[in-house]
């Protein structure tokens, strides 16, 4: 007789625990206000998201080549995590371009958004994203210092949301 009470009590503690653990949980699943203050701003930026289009004439008339932007979420600072990354091709003089990424921070400016870096050799390389239609960017690459041949220090082209 006494093994059957055990049993059934037993039983029942495990039908109620975990009721009773799945409550506590949802008690605790909530973040703080505190948390949320120093969190990801509550407006996500027209910027924000993944952008990709293609650079035409990089290297030359007939080389274009594709570019994807990833733009985070931005803190209360107005500063967004971009990555910046590109495919590989020919190269105008004969050297190819080899694909890679680069990881950086942005600013949203208005209706504009901005981010630079710095290569290996020591190059400012500056990209703005304007506004433009619905889901289109207008995008423009701006690099420092001397070009090579074959090399142009600015270039323009539309970016489309993906």
């Amino acid at each position: 007789m006494m093994k059957k009470v055990i049993v059934a009590a037993l039983f029942l503690l495990m039908l109620v625990m975990p009721l009773a653990v799945r409550a506590a949980g949802d008690d605790n699943d909530a973040p703080s206000s505190a948390a949320n203050k120093s969190s990801l701003s509550g407006n996500p930026s027209y910027f924000e998201g993944v952008w990709a289009g293609r650079w035409p004439g990089f290297k030359g008339p007939g080389i274009n080549m594709d570019v994807t932007v990833k733009i985070g979420r931005g803190a209360k600072e107005g500063v967004f995590l971009v990555e910046y990354s590109w495919e590989g091709g020919p190269a105008g003089s004969g050297f190819p371009v080899f694909p890679g990424s680069v990881k950086t921070k942005g600013k949203e400016e208005g209706d504009q958004f901005v981010f630079r870096w710095q290569d290996k050799q020591g190059r400012e390389h500056k990209i703005t994203l304007n506004k433009h239609e619905d889901n289109k960017v207008k995008a423009k690459l701006e690099k420092s210092g001397p070009t090579g041949p074959n090399e142009r220090p600015s270039n323009e082209t539309t970016l489309n949301r993906k």
